[in-house]
């Protein structure tokens, strides 16, 4: 009888061991801010989330809670979002409840602003030439401008108080400054031939980073 006890004893210790160890292996769910505070071969990213290397920017706020189902490196947004976004993206199309303006043929949206929806995440990709007027984040959750093609987005573009991201990695692109000195976070890299001439307004001026600004910079990261 003691040895029986002993054995039943030692299941159960090994049941409550087996139900206390879930380690956090999906992508941006734990929060870090150094390398030693992710597992499983996660790294800590830039937006402050353990992923795996090459999976895509976290959404805001991290992943959704474990449903049992594998995450893939394209995490998914709020399903409110999801739901919402054709309603208020009439201006673009949802990816995945990211409205979407596509900017990217030669010299296409040039003849006014771009306004991005309201409550939405936002992303604009502007090719040769095109968005010609100022791009406005407005009310949107985030904005994800990117201006790839050769003098692509050619004045200002202007972010609101939540995270905004803008690639001006085209020839001769952002040719006016960015403003986004309300923003929580705001990243703008100038890595194409003569882009942004004019200096960013960023949210502080330790977040300056050349013409541009950074998110990672002491400070700079509010969101």
């Amino acid at each position: 009888m003691r040895n029986a006890g002993y054995f039943v004893g030692a299941v159960i210790a090994h049941l409550i061991a087996v139900g206390c160890y879930q380690p956090e292996v999906r992508d941006c769910t734990v929060q870090c801010s150094a390398p030693t505070d992710c597992t499983g071969g996660q790294e800590c990213r830039n937006d402050g989330w353990c992923a795996m290397p090459g999976a895509k920017k976290c959404p805001e706020g991290g992943a959704a809670p474990d449903s049992g189902n594998e995450v893939t490196t394209d995490a998914a947004p709020p399903a409110d979002a999801v739901d919402l976004c054709p309603m208020g993206c009439t201006n673009g199309t949802c990816d995945n409840g990211v409205c979407v303006i596509d900017c990217s043929a030669p010299s296409s949206c040039q003849t006014s602003d771009i306004l991005c929806p309201a409550n939405l995440p936002c992303r604009v990709n502007c090719g040769e030439s095109s968005c010609a007027k100022k791009i406005i984040c407005g009310l949107a959750t985030s904005c994800d401008i990117n201006c790839i093609g050769q003098d692509a987005c050619a004045d200002e573009i202007q972010c609101n108080a939540n995270r905004c991201d803008v690639d001006c990695t085209g020839i001769g692109s952002c040719k006016k400054r960015t403003k986004c000195m309300n923003a929580c976070a705001c990243d703008v890299t100038c890595t194409g031939a003569g882009s942004c001439p004019e200096p960013s307004e960023c949210p502080g001026m330790t977040c300056k980073l050349g013409n541009g600004c950074s998110s990672l910079l002491t400070g700079c990261d509010d969101c």
